[in-house]
């Protein structure tokens, strides 16, 4: 347990460094970054991989757990982690090299969390030695993204929890290929389906919290003005505004490290980088209208180095006006999805789905019959 304890702490409280390391790393050799990084994950990949065929050849049919599991099973199911892993990786793939490299370590990092669980609950003898590991690796991948959504400089989003759910899988394909497991039938015993539940519902609610933290927002439109989503209704991104222009005389918004994000701070930051993105690319429209987002919502963040100049911001509407709009203008800064939903309905959801989840574990025997408490 405490192994698995250990890397569990390391992955969620390093998540606000690793940004920084990887940039000190890249800094330091700029011509090799992607060198290092890449051969560090194929290495690491490899000697997985390496470990569990070795494994197999050497103790094919020693135990009950593996005569049950024919070798030509054991070998299917590591060709079906390589598989699940490529065709996810490239799926996902952005085309940024760097970007696709740093998302590849997840796959070293959660493949060997989901590891050290399973050797925890292997012995179990039903399906429990699968639902554990799966629910406790995916509950830190949860954790790690909430971390990076809570710390300057990291962004935690649904995406990453699906790859990292995906690395969990190929971890544990591979797990149970090097150690099979006694059993993974439906356990006939009411306390181990309800335990299985349990984990299985704890980790839908951890879910549904992050995502209704992150994910869900409003659509703000203001008297024809650009429409752009954010976390925050209007009133709440005034009153905000409002505060933000005193506290920040005296305590700014930090940067980086660990410490409290500032989640308005950083949505001013979405509108300017695509502000900036949209001048470099001589977008007159886009600029005049996440500027204008940007001053009538997020003003202190502006005030914070990227207000244009009375001059610019003269030149810039004047160049706006001759840009005939064919719509209104809608925002699409924001680099994650932010979803308009109820978020009443949505936790009413989220609690529904768990319950029902939770029931039918109890509910439900070993050859899928109702059985009575």
């Amino acid at each position: 347990m405490l192994p698995a304890l250990i890397a569990s702490a390391l992955v969620v409280l390093g998540a606000p460094y690793v940004g920084q390391a990887r940039g000190a790393l890249q800094s330091a050799f700029p011509e090799h970054y992607r060198s290092i990084v890449g051969g560090s994950v194929a290495l690491a990949l490899a000697a997985a991989l390496v470990s569990a065929v070795a494994r197999i050849r050497r103790q094919p049919d020693r135990s009950a757990a593996a005569a049950s599991q024919p070798v030509r099973v054991r070998y299917a199911l590591i060709a079906a982690a390589v598989i699940v892993g490529g065709v996810y990786a490239h799926t996902v793939s952005s085309g940024n090299i760097d970007q696709d490299l740093v998302e590849l370590f997840h796959f070293v990092e959660y493949g060997g969390v989901a590891y050290l669980y399973y050797r925890i609950w292997q012995r179990r003898p039903d399906a429990a030695a699968i639902a554990f590991p799966a629910c406790a690796a995916l509950s830190v991948g949860v954790a790690d993204e909430w971390v990076q959504w809570f710390v300057p400089g990291r962004i935690g989003e649904l995406r990453d929890i699906w790859l990292n759910a995906a690395a969990v899988l190929c971890g544990l394909l591979i797990s149970v290929a090097m150690h099979p497991p006694r059993s993974l039938a439906w356990p006939r015993h009411g306390g181990a389906r309800v335990a299985i539940g349990a984990a299985v519902s704890a980790l839908v609610v951890a879910v549904g919290v992050f995502v209704d933290r992150v994910h869900l927002g409003y659509e703000i439109h203001d008297n024809g003005a650009p429409v752009f989503r954010s976390r925050h209704d209007a009133m709440a991104l005034a009153a905000s505004s409002a505060e933000r222009a005193i506290r920040w005389r005296d305590s700014p918004p930090a940067l980086e490290g660990f410490a409290r994000e500032d989640q308005y701070h950083s949505e001013g930051l979405w509108h300017i980088q695509r502000r900036n993105i949209a001048v470099g690319d001589g977008d007159v429209w886009v600029a005049w209208n996440e500027n204008l987002i940007l001053e009538r919502f997020y003003a202190p963040v502006l005030d914070r180095g990227s207000r244009w100049s009375s001059e610019e911001a003269s030149r810039m509407g004047q160049e706006a006006e001759r840009t005939p709009p064919t719509a209104q203008y809608v925002s699409d800064a924001e680099p994650y999805p932010l979803y308009v939903i109820n978020r009443a309905t949505f936790r009413l959801s989220t609690a529904v789905l768990a319950g029902a989840i939770l029931w039918l574990c109890r509910r439900r025997g070993p050859s899928g019959r109702a059985r009575t408490p």
